[in-house]
């Protein structure tokens, strides 16, 4: 295995959890590619309308920052992150050949779908949450950067392989085009798509069920993190989560519906439709050390103002992509704006908090992005409803209000002064799933202080 030069000299417990973990990221990266990145084809398919559209893509992203939440609760009460990140992945795993049945059985509609899809997404983030800090603690911080960048490119290359054989799985097994064939028709090729995506969450529960967790103490007190927030960093925090929320509603007014523009008004196929979201993810994973070398060389506040600007542009190639090669290059330029952003944006987070006040922040963070993309997709289903599906409207309107608020980054976003226990080199961001707009989403990774360690 290709970490073995890493652990030579480490416990051989540890040892065995590496290698387990390059596995078991690998079926992680198969159930996102059979799985999560079809979810929304599956909604236009079963002829859901454009408030269902909206919500398949932004109400689990609010039940999975309530999953974050309930993850930091339960670490807080019993101190156990395999327990946490197992159950959740279990819940999936459950959640995916359930979505296999009903697909079989005929008996999927889009608010079944939705609620299916609300719990995935929950039981997602609460075994991110605590995978996070298990994985933190258990790879020692010599060998870090190195093993979970051979990690990342073995997740990145499974997570590609696998949009490309579910994409060619739906063209083989599913009808015509996905916009031109009446609603609810097919459905084996997502019965064969969303089994696969199950067992392989299922074989990586197992696999981190037999891993070795450190010892834990609980994470560290909240009221720490209640005076950091009465700090002037603290306060500096709460600037930058803020305006990343907004970023999020500005952006869920648009992005919620760029898939199914592509696949009702482009009346793509659903190999079209793979192409369009693998490269995004391949503009996403080649720029990301690109702008990591940026932020080191220019800071994080001006790489965060420019990439803002970028993700304003996102939806301007949408108002006269009139096929695959303009969609190609639209996707593109999404890809290497939200490398951008997010890099940035987590090399701003670290350089505003502290260890010990990092897990109540990121939980916070998401709940409030995560009601920010709720009340975007809402908003951009009203004015579909209203102006009688006019796609180009809704993207005209995001990039509107996505440029405001980068044009208000430098004036709301402080300056602050660089820690030197911050190394942005050191930024180690892991896989969380897949978005729509920006391929391969993203978190950081850290050890994360226990109460013993304050």
């Amino acid at each position: 295995m290709a970490a073995a030069p890493l652990t030579a000299d480490l416990p051989p417990r540890v040892q065995r959890s590496m290698r387990l973990s390059i596995h078991e990221g690998v079926l992680y990266a198969v159930m996102v590619g059979f799985g999560d990145t079809y979810f929304l084809a599956d909604a236009v398919r079963l002829g859901a309308s454009a408030l269902e559209q909206g919500l398949v893509i932004t109400l689990p992203l609010f039940g999975g920052a309530l999953g974050s939440v309930l993850a930091v609760r339960w670490l807080m009460a019993r101190p156990r992150r395999k327990h946490v990140v197992v159950a959740g992945a279990l819940a999936q795993a459950g959640v995916l050949g359930v979505l296999a049945l009903l697909h079989h059985l005929q008996a999927m509609t889009p608010a079944l779908l939705i609620g299916l899809v609300v719990v995935h997404q929950a039981g997602g983030q609460c075994a991110g949450t605590g995978w996070s800090s298990w994985y933190g603690d258990l790879i020692p911080s010599a060998v870090r950067g190195r093993y979970f960048g051979v990690r990342s490119r073995f997740v990145y290359l499974a997570t590609c392989l696998s949009l490309v054989a579910s994409g060619v799985l739906l063209h083989w097994l599913e009808p015509g085009r996905a916009g031109a064939v009446p609603a609810g028709t097919g459905g084996g090729g997502f019965v064969a798509a969303f089994s696969v995506a199950a067992l392989a969450r299922l074989a990586s529960a197992l696999l981190l069920a037999t891993s070795h967790e450190p010892a834990f103490r609980g994470l560290p007190d909240a009221a720490w993190t209640r005076r950091f927030l009465r700090t002037s960093r603290g306060r500096a925090a709460w600037r930058l989560v803020l305006v990343g929320g907004l970023m999020q509603l500005c952006v869920y007014v648009g992005s919620p519906y760029f898939g199914p523009y592509m696949l009702k008004e482009l009346e793509f196929s659903y190999l079209q439709y793979m192409a369009a979201t693998v490269c995004v993810v391949l503009l996403k994973v080649a720029t990301l050390p690109m702008w990591g070398r940026s932020i080191d060389a220019y800071g994080g506040r001006s790489i965060y103002g420019l990439a803002a600007l970028l993700v304003g542009l996102v939806p301007i190639p949408w108002l006269w992509a009139d096929g695959l090669v303009w969609v190609l290059i639209a996707q593109g330029l999404s890809g290497l704006s939200w490398a951008a952003y997010e890099v940035s944006f987590f090399s701003l987070a670290l350089e505003a908090t502290y260890k010990s006040t990092r897990p109540y922040l990121f939980a916070a963070q998401n709940v409030i992005q995560g009601s920010a993309q709720l009340l975007g997709g809402l908003l951009g289903a009203l004015l579909l409803g209203a102006v009688g599906q006019a796609w180009l409207l809704v993207f005209a309107v995001s990039a509107a209000a996505r440029t405001l608020v980068a044009l208000a980054v430098p004036y709301v976003v402080p300056r602050l002064k660089a820690r030197p226990d911050v190394r942005k080199r050191e930024l180690l961001l892991r896989v969380v799933g897949i978005r729509p707009h920006s391929g391969v989403m993203h978190r950081p990774l850290e050890s994360v202080p226990s109460r013993t360690r304050r």
